[in-house]
């Protein structure tokens, strides 16, 4: 046998049992060509196919529009063409498969045929569909843990508030009394002690409260998410020194529970950020409510940060990690917008559902 002729076999033999498939189409996409591997894969002799068929009778009809749209891209100039689709085998079964279509043209320019490979994708595309399944379990759980802890910290906080507040009010007061009916000179020796305790309380007291604020503000609930950031930037002003100003148009629409508490979540993680890694002096919280959408901004005029940089480290990006999971669990999105020596902005957009 001369070398050309076994060249010529090896040639044929490579592309006719290739671990992918291929075909050819005239103009008219009637099949002039394909291999055995996708013979086999279509469940099809090569005399059924070849010269008789249409490769678009190939795809599954719920993707032959979108193969006939892309074939004639290439009548209309294209040189090629990558879609992902579906392809029905003779037996009516249908598999993933990824298409790569390249224009062959005549000296005119006009279309000749084609030339394609085939990929069997549907590992990939049943992989792609567990990781979505399993990412919605995952948000799903989240979303379920992120109203166990609100529930608890409701719980914790009206505990707070209604028992421990109640208890530090009275030892507050029977101080008061006893140091009212105390005369001298046993008042003179225990004055300074007295007094100390009764600073103590109230000093616990005012912890106390910001501690309940912190768990689950009740005014919250009762007077909506605008009031509830003006007092809560007060505090953190008083706190930290650093300057808050809440902007919100009144009267502010009230918003579905899961919505003003999760932006409230929000805020407070980034007052927390803004404390810790900013360096800024002031603060400004904008709040616009319209009749479908949401949008929270807490901006500052910090030392910024490369975010970019942040997210390639979880354990120091973890606040904006969780900021964003809140916000994707009720159909929200985080947009942060910071450069080192700018200061950061931080973009919150919800429906009001």
């Amino acid at each position: 046998m001369r070398q050309a002729d076994a060249t010529t076999i090896e040639m044929r033999d490579l592309y006719e049992n290739a671990p992918c498939g291929y075909h050819s189409v005239r103009p008219d996409d009637t099949v002039a060509r394909m291999n055995r591997t996708e013979l086999d894969w279509l469940g099809y002799s090569r005399s059924e196919v070849v010269g008789k068929r249409r490769y678009a009778q190939a795809v599954s009809g719920r993707s032959r529009n979108e193969y006939l749209r892309a074939f004639e891209r290439l009548h209309a100039g294209g040189e090629g063409i990558e879609i992902e689709t579906e392809l029905q085998r003779k037996d009516g079964s249908t598999f993933d498969a990824l298409l790569r279509v390249s224009a062959l043209r005549d000296g005119d320019g006009r279309l000749s045929g084609t030339r394609a490979s085939v990929v069997d994708i549907t590992a990939r595309k049943r992989a792609e569909n567990e990781a979505h399944l399993y990412a919605a379990r995952l948000r799903a759980i989240s979303q379920h843990v992120v109203e166990i802890q609100e529930i608890e910290r409701r719980r914790l906080s009206a505990e707070l508030h209604d028992r421990i507040g109640q208890d530090l009010a009275t030892i507050n007061l029977n101080l008061h009394i006893i140091r009212d009916q105390l005369q001298p000179p046993q008042l003179d020796r225990v004055a300074s002690r007295l007094d100390d305790s009764i600073g103590l309380v109230e000093n616990t007291v005012e912890t106390m409260r910001d501690v309940a604020s912190a768990l689950r503000p009740l005014m919250l609930d009762d007077y909506g998410l605008a009031v509830t950031l003006r007092a809560h930037a007060e505090q953190f002003f008083g706190r930290t020194g650093i300057r808050t100003v809440v902007q919100a148009r009144d009267p502010v629409l009230r918003m579905s529970q899961a919505v003003e508490v999760t932006l409230f979540r929000i805020a407070q993680e980034a007052l927390t950020n803004v404390l810790k890694h900013s360096h800024a002096d002031a603060v400004r919280i904008s709040l616009e409510v319209g009749r479908d959408e949401v949008c929270l901004t807490i901006a500052d005029n910090g030392c910024g940060f490369d975010a970019r940089a942040l997210r390639g480290h979880p354990r120091e990006g973890l606040g904006l990690l969780i900021m964003e999971e809140r916000l994707r669990a009720i159909g929200g999105a985080l947009r942060i917008d910071s450069r080192r020596g700018a200061g950061t902005r931080l973009v919150a957009t919800v429906g009001r559902q």
